[in-house]
């Protein structure tokens, strides 16, 4: 008889982490694919990689992907002690990233589209091409365009907000995902596709824009949340009332 209870017990706790744990990973993933930007990416690895051989492009996509997989998951794992040396609380970096995150996401509404836009033409005649696939893989490909600032400050925001090691794991694994999805893209946009025209890349990355602000105002509010600023102030908005209110009688 205990052993049956403790056993439904054991199968409702398993069964609670993992509905618990599965949103979690919804959540840091389209966070993560979002502050990635993935179409401002795209429209950036092809105009920069016109001149490559289909190999070559394969290739320059492979190590822009590890080089991000590798900065988000070092800044998952010991971000947060890294912050405690410098002396920064987290609430002031969630502050700091939210501001970043909508700046950026402000600079792509008002701009109009990424530099270069093209669907994986030839480069022009008299055109340079690219002398080695290392050029433009690790900076800015890698960094700061996949795993910018903004990306590695929703990272380490939901690292930190995770319970337990069950949602660290879950982080992890939506980073790998994240970057797998980012190399898979990659890899057919490098044969190129018709209908990923320039009206669609630019569509695509004023949306990516809007997101990012909303994001980051998002980030914003959560940090002056936890850092119980908007609570005084209401608290302080309400004695000055009844003050006034005292004072009219």
């Amino acid at each position: 008889m205990n052993t049956n209870i403790l056993l439904d017990s054991m199968m409702t706790s398993l069964m609670t982490c993992t509905n618990g744990g599965c949103s979690f990973f919804s959540h840091c993933f389209w966070q993560i694919l979002a502050a990635m930007c993935p179409l401002a990416v795209i429209a950036f690895y092809l105009s920069a990689t016109a001149g490559y051989s289909p190999k070559e492009r394969l290739a320059t996509a492979k190590i822009a992907c590890w080089i991000a997989w590798c900065v988000m998951v070092v800044t998952a794992i010991g971000g947060q002690k890294t912050l405690e040396a410098i002396g920064v609380a987290m609430e002031a970096f969630k502050i700091a990233g939210g501001l970043l995150l909508a700046v950026i996401g402000f600079g792509m509404l008002r701009s109009d589209g990424p530099e270069g836009m093209s669907s994986g033409k030839e480069p022009k005649e008299g055109q340079p091409t690219p002398k080695k696939v290392s050029d433009i893989a690790i900076v800015p490909l890698g960094v700061p365009l996949m795993a910018g600032p903004g990306t590695l400050a929703i990272v380490l925001s939901n690292t930190v907000t995770g319970e337990g090691a069950i949602d660290f794991t879950f982080c992890l694994i939506a980073i790998s995902v994240v970057v797998f999805l980012m190399y898979w893209i990659f890899f057919v946009t490098s044969k190129g596709i018709k209908w990923l025209t320039p009206t669609i890349l630019k569509l695509g990355f004023r949306l990516s824009g809007l997101f990012l602000v909303a994001m980051g105002v998002q980030l914003v509010m959560n940090g002056l949340k936890e850092t119980d600023l908007m609570t005084n102030l209401a608290n302080q908005d309400i004695v000055n009332a009844f003050d006034l209110k005292n004072s009219n009688h």
